[in-house]
């Protein structure tokens, strides 16, 4: 190396493929949690992906990972704080509970299950709180509260939304049956790509023949450019890139537990990669699942 008086010098760092970078960005997401439970899970449902992501590969500091702990330990003790007197939860701890807002939770506390102790029997009462507000057809009773986009989104969404949640979380499908019959006609029979996409992982969870033609109908919705069009608003009422991110994230999701979709799973993965600032894909719906794709 030589040096020329007068001459500027530059640090260039190579990153050889889109996700090289992603431990760096990651970092980003490590904040200190606070304000009520959807302001605290914007803090910490990233940081549980982006925990996951550094337990899980090699090279990653130490100290970053116990840094990403100790945040994480403190934003689950605010965020059970927040469970009513009823059980579910509600953005300040206040009766009734929020069906959107628990639903989202409890996808937040499985995911943390992977990288920390997590209260097991209050996932066991969430999820039966919930089951309690599922009606005879298997829609569920929706409290009309709404915070910003969270408790705007429709019925059909909310409702497929909620399934997939207490599948996720490893509720007996037995016991969801007409919830779960009532989402698959919906993706079924409609063209709502985000009701589509959770519909193809409902389906693959409870091993449900609707499973492979709502991959293929995710497919057909996948775009050159690499995301999927169609979804009319999310869970968050969300729309533009946000809404791209969240159904393809879903999407893809589904297609990773069918190897015959490999082609639509790295062009997709591409454009969700490209996505990223700062270890952000947006907003933190989209964010979630994009780190949990």
């Amino acid at each position: 190396e030589s040096t020329v008086p007068g001459s500027l010098s530059a640090s260039v760092t190579v990153y050889p493929t889109p996700l090289a970078n992603l431990t760096e960005a990651l970092e980003a997401l490590i904040r200190e949690p606070s304000g009520c439970f959807e302001q605290t899970s914007s803090t910490t449902f990233p940081l549980v992906m982006a925990q996951q992501y550094f337990m899980s590969h090699q090279g990653v500091d130490p100290a970053l990972i116990a840094a990403a702990k100790e945040k994480l330990d403190a934003g689950y003790k605010r965020l059970i704080g927040f469970e009513t007197e009823k059980n579910g939860y509600e953005w300040f701890g206040s009766t009734p509970p929020h069906e959107a807002l628990t639903a989202y939770g409890l996808l937040q506390f499985n995911e943390m299950k992977d990288v920390m102790d997590v209260d097991q029997a209050m996932i066991n009462r969430t999820q039966d709180w919930l089951m309690s507000r599922c009606g005879n057809d298997g829609s569920f009773q929706l409290d009309q509260k709404a915070l910003d986009s969270f408790g705007r989104a429709p019925q059909d969404t909310t409702d497929a939304y909620i399934v997939w949640s207490m599948l996720e979380a490893g509720y007996d499908p037995d016991k969801i049956q007409k919830s779960i019959d009532l989402v698959l006609k919906k993706a079924t029979e409609g063209n709502d790509a985000y009701i589509v996409a959770l519909g193809a992982n409902i389906a693959q969870l409870t091993d449900r023949d609707e499973a492979k033609p709502l991959l293929d109908k995710l497919a057909s919705k996948l775009t050159d450019e690499g995301f999927i069009e169609g979804a009319v608003t999310s869970i968050t009422n969300s729309g533009g890139d946000a809404l791209k991110i969240e159904t393809t994230s879903l999407a893809i999701l589904a297609w990773l537990r069918d190897d015959s979709y490999t082609e639509q799973v790295e062009k997709s993965i591409l454009w969700l990669t490209e996505r990223c600032k700062s270890g952000r894909f947006g907003s933190t719906q989209s964010t979630v699942l994009a780190l949990k794709a």
